[in-house]
């Protein structure tokens, strides 16, 4: 699969332990100091191969090589991973700050950081690098859509259609940041812990067994509770994180939680649920009806609304819907 194209050096390194670098996060002649490894299958497992040695720069040309031979993801060993996670917050930033890139292409880069980032989360939640690597981008989210509204239709636009954990998770974060936002009641600084709790929501699936988030058709009753057990376990997998905020937590927890008092795991009345989780539900049931899954097609934004308006009416905040709709406008993809 990588044989059309030379290694810097070929070392195997089995002892490191080796955090992921999605290409979409590495920017070509912005100062990637650390080595990158390819990750190659083998007999024991992967075997790490040295691609680009530290004191050498990531060229445009190395990014189409990897692109060519189908390669998504390079590795960078533990000791690199701080400089790894710092340059990705610095390229992102600088990305933003620029004159010459559009909207829509500062947009594309937000967004595929971000999901790259959360795929790494999902493979090792309990990363503080990994999780401090969120925050950031997550900040640079919500600056660039406060400075800019226009941005969040422009994020929107970027959405796949076709539902994945990681894809999901970055639409909710985004969509919810939008409303947050619109109702007005917290501040920029208060919006980025929140986001958080968007980003996250779903962190609990990790510890779901695959076979039963993957299943083609309807969960036996047994499998509904092993799914609905998700947001206690992405509450007992981020409370153990330094400094994460109780919002963040609570929005884990209550993200499926319901106004009628249907929603698990604590079957909440309405009045012990917060605004911000009622924001994430929205968001997270918007964002589900209007992806595509294995067992049933994305519905269309209109009818999305429709079905959230009328037979969920009891279940979800209209307001909010409410909001949703003003704040993308009839002109977004997830609306028409």
């Amino acid at each position: 699969m990588h044989a059309n194209f030379p290694l810097t050096t070929a070392i195997e390194n089995r002892k490191n332990i080796f955090h992921p670098a999605p290409l979409a996060t590495l920017r070509p002649g912005m100062g990637a100091s650390f080595e990158l490894y390819l990750g190659m299958p083998g007999r024991g497992g992967i075997r790490y191969l040295l691609y680009k040695a530290a004191e050498f720069e990531f060229t445009d040309k190395k990014r189409r090589e990897l692109i060519e031979n189908g390669v998504k993801t390079l590795y960078v060993r533990d000791e690199d991973a701080s400089d790894y996670y710092t340059y990705v917050d610095r390229t992102v930033g600088q990305v933003l700050a620029s004159d010459q890139m559009s909207p829509a292409e500062k947009s594309a880069v937000l967004y595929e950081t971000s999901q790259s980032l959360i795929k790494s989360t999902f493979e090792r939640p309990q990363s503080p690098l990994i999780m401090s690597a969120n925050k950031k981008v997550v900040a640079h989210t919500v600056a660039s859509i406060t400075a800019d509204p226009a941005m969040l239709r422009t994020m929107v636009s970027l959405f796949s259609f076709d539902y994945s954990l990681y894809s999901h998770s970055v639409h909710v974060s985004v969509l919810g940041t939008g409303l947050a936002l619109e109702t007005g009641t917290w501040t920029e600084s208060e919006i980025r812990d929140i986001a958080m709790g968007f980003l996250l929501h779903d962190i609990g699936k990790c510890q779901v067994s695959a076979d039963i988030l993957r299943k083609p058709g309807m969960l036996s009753p047994w499998e509904i509770r092993q799914m609905e057990k998700h947001p206690e376990l992405g509450v007992s997998l981020m409370a153990g994180h330094p400094n994460m905020r109780p919002e963040v937590i609570e929005i884990i927890r209550n993200h499926h939680e319901r106004l009628d008092g249907s929603g698990y795991p604590r079957h909440l009345p309405s009045h012990a649920i917060p605004l911000e989780s009622r924001i994430c539900s929205v968001a997270d049931v918007f964002d589900a009806f209007t992806s595509h899954r294995v067992y049933k097609p994305a519905m269309s934004g209109y009818e999305a609304l429709k079905t959230i308006l009328g037979k969920m009416a009891h279940e979800l905040d209209d307001e909010i819907v409410h909001l949703l709709i003003h704040r993308l406008g009839p002109n977004a993809t997830r609306i028409v």
